[in-house]
């Protein structure tokens, strides 16, 4: 399945300069490495000689320069703090608080374990708090077990491991 750079998360500004270069489609490898690192995974890869080795990694290492250097611009970063520290207006996965092997996308809403047969977990970037109602919606685009759910940041990342009683949060 080949698409253009922007597809994978890679910024406009960027995938420009890269269609520019006549690198019209990411390479197999790049499709595949770019998202993760984008999402804060580490990456490892082997192609042969041309295979885009070189691309996969320095597209994503000049986005996060980018952004991270519009955010000094713009006031949303300082050099004591760092994005994580930062709130947000919105619910997403943490790219922080996650197993080693379970990448996010920059954007927090989808996440995928880059080993198929472990539970890698994740948790929001905000906390529910106070005694409401609240609710959550997952879509699970593939094929396998999934566990979605609840937990505080006391238990594990290995979620449905350690069983929580409810009864306090009820």
């Amino acid at each position: 399945m080949h698409c253009c750079f922007s597809e994978i998360g890679v910024l406009t500004e960027i995938a420009t300069v890269a269609d520019e270069m006549e690198w019209t489609l990411p390479t197999d490898v790049q499709a595949e490495a770019i998202p993760l690192i984008l999402g804060g995974g580490d990456v490892l890869m082997a192609a042969e000689t041309g295979g885009g080795k070189t691309g996969a990694f320095c597209l994503p290492v000049l986005q996060i320069v980018w952004e991270t250097l519009k955010d000094f611009e713009s006031g949303k970063a300082t050099a004591s703090s760092t994005s994580h520290s930062q709130p947000s207006k919105h619910w997403s996965l943490s790219l922080f608080d996650r197993g080693t092997a379970l990448a996010v996308t920059p954007d927090g809403l989808r996440c995928q374990s880059r080993e198929q047969k472990e539970w890698h977990g994740c948790r929001a970037n905000k906390g529910v708090q106070g005694n409401k109602k609240f609710f959550f919606e997952a879509t699970v685009t593939d094929e396998g077990l999934c566990r979605v759910g609840w937990s505080t940041s006391q238990v594990t990342l290995d979620l449905g491991e350690v069983w929580l009683f409810l009864k306090e949060w009820v």
